[in-house]
């Protein structure tokens, strides 16, 4: 969540629903309630960077990119991870191990039982961005949307989509471990004493505006937070600011007493 200053600075920054939102979608998902995304906007979006998962025991017919996995299959899984007493952080599907990624579920109809099933399922297991395909194959065959006579997909292939001014992961970690960038933490003082990467420069958000001094402006900044949106919202102010070099990871960062770090 944010403070009411955090708050002020993500409506500055142009995030005009930022409580609607905040208060919103997260809690109802929370309660598990189904989310459904409109057929008109996948037929945009059957690309790299979507999951499309094909929920149905008999598949002939299917949408493009979509892998099959069963609620059976899923609730397996799910009972297999409970056995195990793996966390949320990796109980998932195979190949996916982004919590982010957006994935859309679709059956028969929006809300058949296995489409429902598959949803709760996969918001179980962590997952941030699931949906369900509204009017599901049936309306989707009724506006001649594109489908495929092939089986589905036999791996998920899934490239996350950067968003202006985010820094990938694996160039953060570069970046970070060569030194080559300046690390700007715009975490609590309370989460900073928990562990903190021994490089980064400590601003917490609520007081970035009043310490722009400390921060140089010809150097590369990778800005984080703990899961992105403070970093996304601090990146905003930077850059207004003048801060043309700064970068912010949108991805959750976890790190130990020690500095070592990780990105889930």
């Amino acid at each position: 969540g944010f403070s009411p200053k955090s708050a002020g600075l993500a409506e500055k920054a142009g995030y005009t629903n930022a409580k609607a939102y905040i208060d919103g979608l997260p809690a109802w998902k929370k309660k598990k309630l189904p989310v459904v995304v409109l057929n008109t906007w996948l037929k945009k979006n059957l690309d790299e960077h979507h999951v499309i998962v094909d929920v149905r025991n008999q598949v002939k017919q299917r949408l493009p990119g979509a892998v099959n996995f069963t609620v059976a299959k899923l609730q397996a899984m799910g009972k297999d991870f409970k056995s195990r007493k793996l966390k949320s952080l990796n109980k998932n599907l195979p190949g996916l191990g982004d919590k982010k990624a957006p994935i859309i579920v679709y059956a028969d109809s929006t809300f058949s039982k296995e489409a429902l099933r598959e949803y709760k399922e996969l918001l179980s297991w962590g997952y941030k961005n699931v949906t369900i395909l509204d009017g599901g194959l049936t309306e989707w065959k009724q506006k001649g949307f594109p489908l495929l006579n092939t089986p589905p997909e036999s791996r998920i292939v899934y490239v996350k989509k950067l968003v202006p001014g985010e820094v990938a992961s694996e160039e953060f970690e570069n970046l970070v471990n060569t030194n080559k960038a300046l690390v700007l933490d715009v975490r609590t003082p309370k989460e900073y004493a928990g562990g903190y990467i021994k490089t980064a420069l400590h601003v917490p958000l609520d007081d970035l505006e009043t310490n722009l001094a400390k921060i140089p402006k010809d150097r590369e900044i990778l800005i984080h937070c703990v899961a992105g949106a403070r970093a996304q919202i601090a990146y905003n102010l930077l850059k207004g600011k003048g801060f043309e070099k700064a970068r912010f990871l949108n991805a959750t960062i976890e790190i130990d007493k020690q500095g070592k770090y990780t990105i889930l």
